[in-house]
């Protein structure tokens, strides 16, 4: 399940960061710090004392737009934004504050929040579903080097890209789920004729700024694709995103109409 939120432009021209990551979760844990133990107390007693991370935001939607010297102008009087996750409890947390809040920082600029609504949620009923990205998606492989362990960024032309996708999803399964899932049959397949138009060329960088010097440089994949799984696995991936660091913002999805051949509308 997700909400929508719509913002309100307060000028003409308002600038921000091209890679707003950072502080879209910073906003999220400003809305929920309050609940933070609630919403931690949802997990599983192995995930004791961490932060309640089973969530995914889309990058902001801005229908009017111009980008330059890596900061967006947002040209339209509102966009939008998506945050999603399987825990209603969440969502409705992050739904209360939005309303009660009424405005909200982004970056150095304060927004009306014009509106929150939660998502129709989409019925999985058969055993593929196409999807197109809200936010890109990133996948790590764990690797160890003279008692060091560390992780990078791999790809869909490495072999063992889909494998870690899938013991991700199985994990998140277990996580969610309280159980392992009996029957996991399990393939993704990258729409080729968007992969041809864009020469093959579907990795993107996107910059984790903060406040402080530090910055991390993601490396994640942006292309639409089709997955074979189980319905309640279609589902999860819609709920929490695919691939890794989704409380980042990355891996949301959006179901695509394969009869039109266009997005839902959410």
């Amino acid at each position: 399940m997700r909400i929508k939120v719509a913002f309100k432009n307060p000028k003409r021209k308002t600038i921000l960061p091209i890679n707003t990551n950072y502080y879209l979760v910073k906003l999220i844990k400003y809305l929920t710090f309050e609940y933070r133990r609630y919403l931690a107390s949802l997990l599983p007693a192995s995930r004791e004392g961490k932060e309640f991370d089973v969530f995914t935001f889309s990058q902001l939607i801005i229908p009017d737009r111009k980008i330059e010297d890596f900061m967006i102008s947002i040209l339209s009087p509102e966009f939008y934004w998506y945050v999603s996750s399987p825990y209603y409890q969440f969502l409705g947390v992050l739904a209360k504050e939005l309303r009660t809040q009424k405005r909200v920082k982004i970056y150095n600029t304060f927004f009306e929040v014009a509106a929150v609504n939660f998502v129709p949620v989409p019925e999985f009923s058969e055993n593929e579903a196409q999807f197109t990205c809200l936010s890109p998606m990133t996948v790590l492989k764990k690797e160890g080097n003279n008692g060091h362990s560390y992780k990078k960024f791999i790809f869909p032309d490495q072999e063992d890209f889909y494998q870690i996708l899938e013991n991700d999803l199985k994990s998140k399964f277990k996580l969610i789920n309280k159980k392992e899932i009996d029957n996991f049959d399990f393939n993704i397949e990258f729409d080729q004729a968007y992969v041809k138009r864009k020469n093959n060329r579907i990795t993107k960088v996107i910059t984790l700024e903060g406040d402080s010097r530090f910055q991390q440089q993601v490396r994640c994949v942006l292309a639409p694709f089709k997955i074979k799984a189980e319905p309640e696995i279609l589902q999860m991936i819609y709920d929490t995103g695919i691939g890794q660091m989704n409380s980042m913002g990355f891996g949301m999805v959006e179901i695509v109409d394969k009869k039109k051949n266009i997005r839902s509308k959410v």
